[in-house]
């Protein structure tokens, strides 16, 4: 690595651990030290290492730095003074690292961030290496980006909503991503700012790299990395998920975390392996506007009268969506008391809600919908809206029904001043 370049760490822990029954996994124990203070470790030894951030659940920060080990704070502390430290995260991962790249940048001010690398970690991987951040960041060095990446065990299949195989794919050209990624740090900032402009929806940092950056150069991962997703990952009888002993909630009682946990494993080994999500909208039709009807834009004198561009259907999808992965309703991720989302282009706001579905560990089953428009007709439309609201979840258009109804002239909707749209749509896990 050439000796010009400083290092900074950013290890993302500021999820909601809902997988693992909602008890926060990163201060979960691992012997003698949580899982947090395990991922940390690795960096520790990294040659001109210079910030490290932890991103946290916003108004969890003082626990997640309690989960740092006594003797693993005071090594970084000594070393880094105020550039280590614990930052609030946002609402989705994306979110949290852009926050975490502009503290970073922040701390190190211009002219050293300048010239620094950033190696991404997932706090919930505590078993990565010193000499995997070391390799990454030698690649990363070199080629402005780098991925660690495991081989596939398991021949992959891509899989239709009709319960069939689609295809089968050769696992020669195809590996497992881990973390530390290693990036040019201003670069990748920029990328996520440009990204966070654009509505440009991601969960991966190195698929936000390639789209404006440029390409990122892969070196071998590590078997034992593996990622921390249910309370069974945990090796033996800790797996139950006793706290740290840090004085945060998880720590304040093992028993009650125990029991949670086992909860939340009993929960996800029970549930049905899918989940539904229904959602409806309506809006008032009105002169100037454009009629946009699943991305498709139809032929009429009236349009959605909407704080956005009013896309009826696709704000019922978008709804199905977050309510099948409960992640709240378009209103709570799209208010329209905010004016960022005055006009906005409703298949932006889609493609965000699918990242948070996505990102919550939940993937776009199959569709059903029903358009209710007096006029005009929809069906000579229906295959484009089909074709558009397909490509906006990245299904098959075969995934994707769109029925027409009109309301046979009763109410709003039947008089021709409104038009309203339901939605049902299918999750698996990912």
């Amino acid at each position: 690595m050439p000796k010009e370049l400083c290092v900074a760490v950013l290890v993302t822990a500021a999820g909601k651990s809902e997988r693992f029954g909602g008890v926060k996994k990163e201060l979960q124990s691992l012997g003698d030290s949580s899982v947090l203070d395990r991922s940390i470790k690795p960096f520790l030894g990294l040659p001109r290492l210079s910030a490290l951030v932890v991103t946290a659940p916003p108004g969890r920060e003082g626990d997640l730095a309690e989960g740092i080990a006594a003797s693993t704070r005071k090594a970084l502390e000594k070393l880094l003074g105020p550039r280590f430290f614990v930052v609030a995260g946002g609402e989705t991962r994306r979110d949290s690292v852009r926050r975490g790249l502009e503290a970073l940048a922040a701390s190190l001010g211009p002219d050293r961030a300048a010239d620094c690398l950033v190696l991404i970690h997932d706090a919930a991987r505590p078993w990565a290496s010193a000499s995997l951040a070391a390799r990454v960041a030698e690649v990363a060095a070199e080629r402005g980006a780098c991925v660690p990446v495991v081989p596939l065990v398991d021949t992959p299949k891509r899989l239709e909503a009709n319960g069939t195989i689609g295809a089968h794919l050769s696992r020669e050209s195809l590996g497992s991503a881990q973390t530390p990624q290693g990036f040019r740090l201003l670069s990748l900032l920029e990328a996520h700012r440009r990204a966070l402009a654009e509505g440009m929806a991601c969960t991966d940092d190195a698929e936000l790299w390639a789209r404006y950056a440029g390409p990122v150069a892969w070196t071998e991962g590590e078997l034992s990395n593996k990622k921390i997703t249910f309370p069974e990952d945990l090796p033996g009888a800790e797996g139950a998920g006793s706290g740290t002993g840090s004085g945060g909630a998880e720590g304040a009682s093992g028993q009650a975390v125990t029991a949670t946990a086992a909860v939340g494993a009993a929960r996800r080994r029970t549930a049905l392996p899918f989940r539904l999500g229904q959602g409806w909208d309506v809006h008032t039709l009105a002169p100037g506007r454009p009629l946009l009807i699943g991305g498709v834009a139809l032929p009429s004198e009236l349009g959605e009268d909407a704080h956005s561009d009013g896309d009826v259907l696709l704000h019922a999808i978008i709804d199905a969506l977050l309510g099948a992965a409960a992640l709240g309703d378009i209103g709570t991720h799209f208010p329209p008391s905010d004016a960022a989302w005055r006009g906005a282009d409703s298949r932006q706001l889609l493609a965000r809600a699918v990242a948070l579905v996505r990102e919550a560990g939940w993937e776009p089953g199959n569709l059903d919908c029903t358009v209710i428009l007096e006029r005009p007709r929809l069906g000579p439309h229906r295959q484009a809206i089909c074709e558009s609201v397909a490509a906006c979840l990245g299904l098959d258009t075969s995934a994707v029904s769109v029925k027409a109804k009109t309301n046979e002239g009763l109410g709003e909707v039947g008089s021709g001043r409104a038009v309203e749209a339901s939605a049902v749509v299918t999750l698996f896990p990912r």
